[in-house]
């Protein structure tokens, strides 16, 4: 019951300077805040409606928790950013290509109702931006 928002996303990144560079001129991505300073920064939260997507170097994230916790390269999950509309995803498409951000599909409609385009971060993180062809996409099953 009482687990039931979402506050952030965190993604652990070896490299923090090339990652916060690629998400904030490729994505454009906005800083909302730096941790612990401008200039020593191993944390950087975006600015993003809702949900918030922070970004954490893996060296200081062993402060927290145990290294033996944190190994491993494979990758089971995406990020997915839903956009208002079907042509909103062309546009970030042109846009983040546009910027040099490595897309790894371009936009396609699928049979169920939306559309999507999907790219690699720094650290080949997987981005989904999709938007519904109608309303909020299909309803519950």
């Amino acid at each position: 019951e009482k687990l039931t928002k979402l506050n952030d996303i965190c993604l652990f990144v070896k490299d923090f300077e090339g990652s916060l560079k690629y998400y904030t001129e490729k994505f454009g991505f906005r800083i909302k805040r730096l941790q612990p300073d401008a200039e020593n920064a191993n944390y950087v939260e975006f600015d993003f409606s809702g949900t918030s997507v922070t970004m954490w170097n893996v060296e200081g994230v062993k402060s927290a928790i145990d290294e033996k916790y944190l190994g491993g390269e494979g990758h089971r999950f995406m990020l997915a950013v839903k956009v208002p509309s079907v042509d909103d995803v062309d546009e970030i498409y042109e846009e983040l290509t546009a910027r040099g951000a490595e897309c790894i599909a371009p936009p396609v409609t699928f049979e169920f109702g939306s559309r999507a385009a999907y790219f690699l971060d720094h650290e080949k993180n997987i981005w989904e931006v999709f938007g519904w062809l109608e309303g909020d996409g299909p309803g519950l099953l």
